[in-house]
């Protein structure tokens, strides 16, 4: 994991120093000197408040299926997994499964259903802001879209279809090279079982209206941001911008989206009436708040807990059933 970290930042590093040298150093230098330094201080602010209200997420999903932990034990685990937070489409979080089993002997697909449900509820509720962002005319083709995404899943989640791929892997030809990945399809299985309970209406609302209350504070963020460098772009506008972006990175398959979720951001930024410099200025400042931060946070809570750290180095979650 520290070697894909330190790739990781050598590659937001090329992108930045490539994307800066391109739009002009001095240029987004000044502005970056002309932000004032209070939104240095609510930048992390909004960012944390975003997490904590994931984190209560995170709570209410561990108590829907029936495995609750306290608040302090429960924010450890959320929080280490933040260091995984760059992983494409944030799969990596999927780890807290593992760390729940060997700390809290919950089963394994607790946390994969869990992460597995999250990322359902990301998309849904960013499809719905960004509709709101872009005006009535695509409210229709969004709740259109969620319906079928939510549709989707139940039936690729029903318990028929479930034991139908569990019995067709039954009866495929057993290679002994092929256990590991037999077992972790298995447990993938299993993990969408979870998943399932976390669709019913109160989950699924509850979980959407809470991912939707992040992209609207960020987006809150984006519209001080370029408020502070003399950009008058108004919150449903920031709410495209920081919707697309966050789509934009799971689109990609690099880590955190490096590249696509940037270019995202400052065209769409430069389409509302932002300069190359502003924009710039804006998307490092979202970035360093919402990806780096809660990046580096996390690395410093799973450093903190070596159980964590060295068990989930010495061990793959396909080598657990």
């Amino acid at each position: 994991m520290q070697r894909r970290l330190l790739l990781g930042l050598v590659a937001a590093l090329v992108i930045y120093l490539g994307l800066t040298t391109a739009f002009g150093l001095e240029q987004v230098g000044s502005s970056l000197r002309a932000l004032p330094w209070i939104w240095w201080l609510l930048g992390p602010a909004v960012c944390l408040g975003s997490h904590l209200l994931l984190l209560l997420r995170w709570q209410f999903y561990l108590r829907w299926l029936g495995y609750p932990l306290p608040l302090r034990a429960g924010a450890r685990i959320y929080a280490a997994g933040l260091a995984l937070i760059a992983a494409p489409g944030r799969g990596g979080e999927a780890l807290r499964g593992l760390w729940l089993q060997r700390r809290h002997g919950f089963p394994l697909t607790v946390g994969v259903g869990i992460t597995l449900a999250e990322r359902l509820a990301d998309l849904a509720s960013a499809l719905l802001v960004l509709s709101w962002g872009l005006g009535r005319q695509v409210w229709s083709a969004a709740l259109v879209g969620v319906a079928v995404l939510g549709a989707g899943g139940w039936l690729l989640t029903h318990p028929r279809v479930l034991q139908r791929l569990e019995r067709w892997l039954d009866g495929l030809p057993l290679h002994r090279r092929w256990q590991g990945l037999m077992r972790l399809l298995r447990e993938a299985l299993l993990a969408m079982g979870r998943m399932r309970q976390l669709m019913k209406p109160r989950p699924l609302l509850v979980g959407t209206l809470l991912a939707s209350a992040c992209w609207l504070l960020e987006a809150g963020l984006l519209v001080g941001l370029y408020g502070a460098l003399g950009v008058a772009i108004d919150w449903r506008q920031a709410a495209v911008i920081r919707t697309a972006t966050g789509l934009g990175g799971v689109v990609s398959l690099l880590p955190a989206g490096l590249g696509t979720s940037e270019a995202t951001a400052i065209g769409l930024a430069m389409l509302y009436g932002a300069g190359r410099s502003q924009a710039l200025a804006a998307t490092l400042v979202l970035r360093l708040c919402t990806l780096a931060l809660p990046c580096l946070l996390g690395v410093v809570a799973l450093m903190r807990q070596p159980d964590l750290s060295r068990r989930s180095q010495n061990d793959a979650p396909g080598q657990h059933s």
